[in-house]
């Protein structure tokens, strides 16, 4: 297979060819080898996207989403690799479930899921899980969106992590101070919506940064909403803790401030950021502060989700509206694209250890995507493969259209086709 287009990778950039073997890229070059079987001229081709963290919800939660949907969803998108967190039911803290996502993903076909295993059974926040039989199974472990709240457990854990080699992701909230539905400050009292401080995070990404200086293990912190947050990242950086950490789209490109409506499509944990805090995220994730962007993919079903803001559950189905989202980052803060596709392309393969992936060179997966950034989609409830349709972008239009993705040589996603 050969492939014509503007090429936007880390490696390679301006018009070129890809040349696409037994689903590994043979050569990327300026001169035509041959007869064309992708004319991508006037589009994007671009590595396949990484999302390092997302909710599939199977096993417990297939009326939510199921692995199958999830896939088609994420190759929609464009995004070929998908971290899954352990929040099932029951949890990814015990190779049997673990192997049933990953043999289920791979009957689907269609992306590459990477399972991340429980920090602790059951995500109960108490017995730790056995980190050295799960370890080649899974690319880090996390408790997601129930952190252990022991500094001792959280501790413990850390120290399995760095003997077994892997990373921990840690959902950073301290739960006794978190009660409540959107950032607390002067538009939460406005709209009378009640508030989540900022150091409910904050004090937890101290902790965190403070376990990995103590401990040398790699501890990446999830979804940063805060400039204290991104502060105590950037401070623990220069002092050399192992620290990463990345950011949602969605907290790039919507505020506190949008809750006037009370949609609870906006809801979301942690919360959106005061415009003080997004201005901050945005620094940080120029500067090498934040090394990631991902999507948090969390769908609901709409009866779960279309009830009063303060009763609904936590989440943004985001999986398919991650490209589109760059595109208006990059608008919105005046930012590269580029600089924000390695975000989602290279950085993530480099920082987990994701070897030939995130980037278009000799070599490496032919996992591609071909993007046309002058087209525009609306997002309907039909047009979004997820069964979660708990989009704040839900009837709205959004630039950037994926014509295709390519996985491994194989396209499994042309138009609203799937292989």
């Amino acid at each position: 297979m050969i492939i014509k287009g503007e090429i936007i990778s880390k490696s390679f950039k301006g018009r070129g060819h890809i040349i696409i073997r037994n689903g590994v890229i043979k050569s990327v070059q300026r001169e035509k080898p041959g007869e064309i079987d992708i004319d991508a001229e006037d589009k994007l081709v671009i590595p396949g996207l990484i999302d390092m963290h997302a909710h599939f919800r199977e096993p417990g939660y297939e009326h939510r989403e199921t692995i199958e949907s999830g896939s088609r969803a994420a190759v929609h998108g464009g995004i070929t690799t998908v971290a899954l967190m352990p929040n099932t039911n029951p949890a990814m803290d015990n190779i049997k479930v673990i192997g049933y996502v990953k043999e289920k993903a791979r009957e689907i076909g269609l992306v590459d899921v990477l399972p991340i295993g429980a920090i602790t059974k059951g995500r109960n926040g108490k017995e730790i899980t056995d980190f050295e039989k799960l370890a080649e199974h899974v690319v880090g472990f996390s408790d997601d969106g129930s952190t252990p709240q022991s500094f001792r457990v959280f501790l413990e854990a850390t120290k399995y992590a760095k003997k077994v080699n892997k990373p921990i992701l840690d959902h950073a909230e301290i739960k006794e101070l978190s009660g409540g539905t959107m950032r607390e400050g002067k538009f939460s009292r406005r709209y009378g919506i009640s508030g989540i401080p900022d150091i409910a995070e904050s004090i937890a990404v101290a902790r965190d940064v403070e376990v990995a200086r103590y401990t040398r293990a790699h501890i990446h912190i999830q979804h940063l909403s805060t400039k204290s947050s991104v502060d105590i990242v950037r401070e623990g950086k220069k002092k050399g803790a192992p620290v990463s950490a990345e950011v949602t789209h969605h907290h790039l490109l919507f505020k506190d401030e949008d809750l006037k409506d009370r949609s609870s499509f906006k809801k979301v944990n942690p919360p959106l950021p005061r415009e003080e805090d997004q201005e901050e995220l945005i620094k940080g994730l120029l500067d090498g502060t934040i090394d990631i962007i991902v999507t948090d993919h969390a769908p609901y079903s709409l009866e779960e989700k279309n009830i009063d803001i303060e009763k609904a559950p936590f989440g943004i189905s985001g999986i398919e509206t991650l490209l589109s989202s760059l595109l208006l980052i990059a608008e919105k803060h005046e930012i590269n694209f580029e600089i924000l596709l390695e975000k989602v392309t290279y950085n993530p393969a480099n920082l987990f250890n994701l070897p030939l992936r995130g980037d278009v060179r000799e070599g490496y997966r032919a996992d591609l995507v071909i993007l046309d950034p002058d087209k525009e989609w609306k997002v309907t409830e039909k047009s979004l493969f997820s069964k979660g349709k708990n989009t704040p972008f839900l009837g709205r239009k959004l630039p950037g259209v994926v014509e295709m993705t390519i996985k491994g040589g194989r396209i499994v996603y042309r138009g609203i086709t799937f292989d």
